[in-house]
């Protein structure tokens, strides 16, 4: 049988069709059966072979089929329906004229004979009407017009035009086409695939949807438009060139019987050709850019106005000016996260919200001067500070390590202000966010108010807690107050801004590592041999110093309180990975910071599965530290001096001009002279070799935050989602006052 007679076929079923910007119209499953068909064959030979290699039986299905390939327009795919034997010929002859048939895309739908019937019945009221035109069934492609003359034209290698035609088969899943009256549903603006041309009877729901699809037309067509007409019930357009003798126009009217606006009148084709060579197209307004634009800003609300000119210009065959995608790109965030000054107004009800659907999360409010007063007493409040703290946030802090970082950072938009933020670190070292606020700025009232309500709301009566921060006076001042000063909480200095701090003092970059490495030693010995080189290397340093109580800087004299965290660089990378939410209107950004967190959870809880599924009791982070220990302890010389007590002496190995010190381990105390034992809670090398000597388990000296049992409980907590406002779900309704931005502060140009 001779093999050049056969095509492969490539069989699509139980999915649905869906038209793509890029490639055109597309198959949402992958291939169901590669068939092998004979180009001889009828439509009744194709669908008892289909029926046969899909196993459908037909007494009980129909089948509707559909074939793709190239516009050789645009090089967009499109879809053919088949309905009959001539449909068949046309697909086997498309395949064969591209010279080196290879296989067909073939897409199936199965429908139930009841339903075929009533599609048939729709299908052939729409062909009687073609034919009344003069027009055959077999002369569709793409939904549009082409002769079998035409047709040999393609095989010969000329390429013709198609058009989308007003047949087009209503029953293609997903497919877009214009709505009519003689539809049964009408169908708006975003269910029209930019016809070729227009014709008469296209109804639309508004004048502004009309409108938008007539210019979406011309400028795929690349033809220019003016309105002649324009009021509340009529809108008629002319050729821009009508006065060199193109005769297009269209009139449309709003019908009084169902208020929609249908096409009345099209007289045509455009017969002009432009006689100037422009770049931008004038009926490419910022309303259709967005619609190009608007998945892109949903993605990243920061992107750059360059790359959205560059998908207009993709897009439209067009390049718009950068004022056109300026003004397209803040329409696009209008839609996307809402205008600025309405975030503010919709801020309380999201806020009552998150703790509606998740209850025991904690919202505290302060307006400017204190106006709001009882609340709902007063119509209208200016907003100032806003704090809260997620539910299981603030119940999982109660499993980790008392150490809390705080930070400010600033918020971009047209009003200033900072973001204050509090975390901590869990036993993976992973970043753990607390609690928020947006506040006016940094100040001394605004963080003694932040730290006042993170006592209240997160803290609670859990004492012992660390603050690590920089050096701002609002911090200190707050720092020296009843809820959090010593001895009941203890407040050090990040080690990152210290040394850059002394960096800006004595304007020496060598000495800034220096300074680090100088409040990173964990042994005395240590940290006064290098405070000597320090202060021989600037004498200056012991002055810089003076006022800075040691205690807040240096670990070696910390009194193990900071757990070994020297910076607050958990708090700046959670900024960090939030840079994007931080340029978003208010209420987005609170959004933002929600979905953060729960993402966050969800990682984190996967992260703990799969170590507890491997059998491994603590996390990877005190994992790595215990085995480098371990390995450690392996070249140590232990010796026992009361077994009542377990005091040992440990003298490390002594590896070229390094090694040989001398070391005591107190077990009973919880204490070795390295100090790591003390700062890290995790087994030094020192205990290791110790346990190792009288045949103890070194593992039961590790932190208990560290052990995934326990690690399990702080992610524990469960968000429930926040619908949108106007959900069935959304039943929340609270006397609140409505909050405005301030109006007497804007942000000004620069820092």
């Amino acid at each position: 049988m001779d093999q050049s007679n056969f095509i492969v076929a490539w069989i699509y079923v139980d999915g649905n069709i869906r038209q793509t910007q890029l490639d055109g119209f597309v198959y949402d499953k992958s291939v169901s059966k590669h068939v092998k068909l004979d180009t001889s064959m009828q439509f009744d030979d194709l669908c008892d072979v289909l029926c046969s290699k899909l196993n459908i039986d037909r007494s009980k299905y129909g089948l509707k089929l559909f074939y793709r390939c190239k516009n050789p327009d645009d090089m967009k795919y499109g879809i053919v329906p088949i309905d009959d034997d001539d449909d068949v010929e046309l697909m086997f002859g498309v395949v064969i004229s591209k010279g080196t048939p290879f296989f067909v895309e073939i897409y199936l739908e199965k429908i139930l004979n009841c339903e075929l019937i009533e599609s048939s019945s729709r299908v052939a009221e729409m062909s009687s009407s073609r034919h009344l035109e003069g027009q055959t069934s077999s002369s569709r492609c793409f939904g549009g017009e082409m002769s079998s003359s035409r047709f040999m034209k393609v095989r010969e290698g000329v390429e013709s035009r198609m058009r989308i035609e007003k047949s087009a088969p209503e029953y293609v899943g997903n497919s877009r086409n214009y709505a009519s009256f003689d539809d049964s549903v009408l169908r708006t603006r975003d269910d029209v695939f930019s016809p070729m041309e227009l014709r008469e009877g296209m109804v639309f729901a508004t004048k502004e949807e009309l409108a938008h699809t007539i210019k979406q037309v011309h400028i795929r067509n690349h033809q220019e438009i003016v309105v002649t007409r324009s009021n509340q019930l009529n809108w008629h357009v002319a050729c821009k060139w009508k006065a060199d003798g193109c005769e297009w126009k269209l009139k449309a009217r709003k019908r009084s019987a169902n208020g929609y606006f249908q096409i009345m009148v099209t007289s045509g084709p455009h017969t002009c050709m432009s006689t100037t060579i422009t770049q931008d197209h004038p009926n490419l307004n910022s309303s259709h850019i967005v619609e190009a634009i608007k998945a892109q800003i949903v993605a990243d609300p920061t992107i750059k106005e360059k790359v959205l000119m560059a998908t207009t210009k993709n897009v439209f065959g067009y390049q718009p000016g950068r004022k056109k995608v300026r003004n397209a790109k803040k329409l696009a965030m209008n839609e996307v996260h809402g205008s600025w000054e309405g975030s503010y107004e919709d801020l309380p009800h999201l806020m009552e919200a998150l703790q509606s659907f998740n209850v025991g999360t904690k919202v505290d409010w302060f307006f400017k001067e204190d106006e709001l007063g009882e609340c709902g007493s007063l119509e209208e409040v200016t907003f100032k500070r806003v704090f809260w703290a997620f539910k299981p946030c603030v119940d999982g802090f109660q499993h980790c390590m008392p150490v809390i970082q705080i930070d400010g950072t600033h918020l971009y938009g047209p009003y200033p202000g900072v973001l204050l933020s509090a975390t901590t670190v869990d036993g993976f070292s992973h970043i753990l966010p607390l609690a928020f606020a947006i506040v006016e700025s940094e100040n001394l009232s605004s963080w003694d108010w932040f730290m006042e309500r993170l006592r209240r709301f997160v803290a609670g009566r859990r004492h012992g807690i660390c603050v690590i921060s920089d050096r701002h006076a609002g911090i200190m001042a707050a720092m020296q107050k009843e809820g959090w000063c010593e001895p009941h909480d203890h407040h050090r200095f990040c080690v990152r801004h210290l040394a850059a701090n002394f960096f800006s003092a004595h304007s020496k970059k060598r000495l800034k590592d220096k300074v680090v490495q100088l409040a990173s030693q964990v042994q005395p010995k240590k940290f006064d041999m290098l405070w000597e080189h320090l202060v021989a290397i600037e004498p200056r340093a012991a002055e810089w110093f003076e006022n800075k109580p040691l205690m807040k800087w240096s670990l070696a004299h910390d009194g193990q309180k900071r757990f070994g965290m020297m910076t607050t660089n958990p708090a700046e990378c959670w900024n960090k990975a939030i840079l994007d939410a931080r340029k978003l209107p208010i209420t987005s950004l609170v959004r933002e910071l929600f979905m953060k967190t729960v993402e966050y959870f969800d990682q984190r809880r996967v992260e703990i599965a799969s170590q507890i599924v491997r059998g491994q009791i603590f996390t990877k982070h005190a994992n790595k530290m215990l085995s480098r220990a371990i390995t450690r302890a392996s070249g140590h010389h232990v010796k026992l001096f009361d077994r009542e007590t377990w005091l040992f002496q440990v003298v490390t190995r002594k590896v070229g001009l390094k090694g040989g010190n001398s070391h005591t381990v107190r077990i009973q105390e919880a204490m070795c002279m390295c100090g790591k034992w003390q700062n890290y809670r995790i087994p030094c090398s020192h205990l290791i070799a110790c346990c190792g000597h009288v045949k103890i388990k070194h593992e039961m000296f590790v932190g208990e935050w560290y052990k995934l049992e326990n690690v399990s409980k702080v992610y524990g907590g469960i968000f429930e989602p926040i619908p949108n406002k106007g959900e069935p779900r959304w039943s929340i309704e609270f006397n609140f006052p409505k909050v405005t931005h301030d109006k007497d502060v804007q942000k000004k140009k620069g820092r």
